[in-house]
């Protein structure tokens, strides 16, 4: 791992040295992981260095091979004419690959092949490009000897040289079907419950105890929505990081009450969120993905520390547990730090990923993250005026935070509207949630 993490940090730093020579200047990135799974083996990504090893001779190009295999090329006074010829050779060696097949190559110009940057124009914009491409095989976590097969996302960009840039998934695999084999019982369907006449109200113990009984016979996996989290970069299109699968507490309340829970009270929810994160566990919710990164599910402390979760851990079978984010609530780690810390011990331990969610900002501004050992951090875009919360000076310090925590750790959730996603971009955010990212549906 740590030989990929290196030639990561090597292109990153190199980029970064070319501030004030990039005259002259090109880069070409070689995407190997947008082909099948076939043509990313290594022998193929030795034919395609050696095919443009006369470029590194003539002029002194410098090349890095990632984790993912692809290729990043950075030539100093080679022009398109001197490049091309070397990537016609390997587009040649591909030919039986769909993706190259399909595509018709101008020279000079990006496709899902081959991504070109003029670095004297576009410094800032490869700089930019190269640091978010590390960071995304970063978090993907995976040993050198499987990127090629389970490298999910690389960067793109396509069209004109200033084609609008974006994550894609490699073609599906080309590997024979296998037959399914169940290896669990999944919660079917059931007829919810009649909803209680309850007349709009406050949570209260009541209250509680009525939804409380209403769960118990309610479909909860019938519930259970998901959305994805995206990498939203200026003008490029949103590209998926995480499916994220929750229930929502409004719909619980929606489809088990006739009224309206007009307030809640933080610790009552926090008992019925235990109780329906237990449910969702135990209905052994399915956590593979094929669009993203990851994926996510927001539990609790206790739903983890509860004899559900091993029903769920052990429906999840031989996948990955680097690939499975457990996000918990603000409100629950502060709640109970004891509960928290043997969940996140037992999780951490057998490979799983964490998140942090619910934070209002002005919290996010408050809270050591760090102890919390999540990989990602949620803030809760809050209802009403962002005048209420955001000043310049607010500005300022979430911008400096975020920079310290990572930019490719903070979500902004529950963004309704774009200019939500304007609000984030500047504050330095590039990571988002929201039915204005992408729109709730059934998991």
């Amino acid at each position: 791992m740590s030989k990929d993490l290196t030639s990561l940090d090597r292109m990153v730093d190199y980029v970064k040295q070319l501030r004030r020579h990039a005259e002259g200047r090109r880069a070409v990135h070689i995407r190997l992981s947008a082909l099948e799974r076939y043509f990313r083996e290594e022998h193929y990504r030795l034919f395609a260095a050696a095919a443009l090893r006369g470029v590194i001779t003539r002029f002194g190009a410098t090349m890095f091979a990632l984790p993912n295999a692809d290729l990043v090329l950075i030539t100093k006074d080679a022009s398109v004419h001197d490049i091309d010829p070397s990537l016609n050779a390997i587009r040649r060696k591909l030919k039986d690959s769909s993706l190259i097949a399909s595509l018709d190559p101008v020279q000079g110009v990006s496709d899902e092949f081959v991504v070109w940057f003029d670095l004297e124009a576009d410094y800032e914009e490869f700089k930019n490009y190269a640091e978010q491409l590390s960071d995304l095989l970063r978090l993907g976590e995976t040993a050198p000897e499987q990127m090629g097969e389970n490298s999910e996302l690389t960067l793109k960009k396509v069209g004109s040289k200033k084609g609008p840039k974006g994550l894609i998934k490699p073609p599906e695999d080309d590997s024979p079907p296998m037959a399914y084999q169940p290896s669990h019982v999944r919660m079917m369907p059931v007829i919810p419950p009649a909803k209680e006449e309850v007349t709009d109200r406050d949570l209260d113990p009541e209250l509680l105890l009525t939804l409380t009984k209403a769960l118990q016979g309610a479909d909860v996996a019938g519930l259970l929505r998901k959305q994805f989290v995206k990498a939203i970069l200026g003008s490029s299109p949103p590209m998926p990081v995480l499916e994220h699968k929750f229930v929502p507490r409004k719909l619980v309340y929606e489809t088990l009450l006739e009224g309206r829970v007009l307030a809640e009270n933080r610790w009552l929810s926090g008992y019925m969120d235990d109780l329906v994160a237990r449910q969702v566990l135990a209905s052994t919710p399915g956590m593979t993905n094929e669009a993203s990164l990851a994926s996510s599910i927001k539990v609790t402390s206790a739903a983890v520390l509860s004899p559900a979760f091993e029903i769920f851990e052990k429906s999840l079978g031989t996948q990955r547990r680097s690939k499975v984010v457990i996000e918990f609530s603000a409100v629950d780690v502060i709640a109970n730090p004891v509960a928290y810390q043997a969940a996140i011990a037992m999780l951490l331990g057998a490979g799983y990923r964490l998140s942090i969610g619910d934070l209002h900002p002005l919290a996010f501004l408050a809270i050591d993250i760090e102890p919390m050992q999540a990989a990602f951090v949620k803030i809760a875009l809050p209802p009403g005026n962002k005048v209420d919360w955001l000043n310049n000076k607010t500005e300022t310090a979430i911008q400096n935070k975020i920079d310290r925590v990572g930019k490719a750790r903070v979500i902004l959730d529950g963004c309704a509207e774009p200019t939500d996603i304007d609000l984030g971009h500047l504050l330095g955010i590039t990571l988002f949630q929201g039915q204005a990212v992408d729109p709730m549906i059934s998991a």
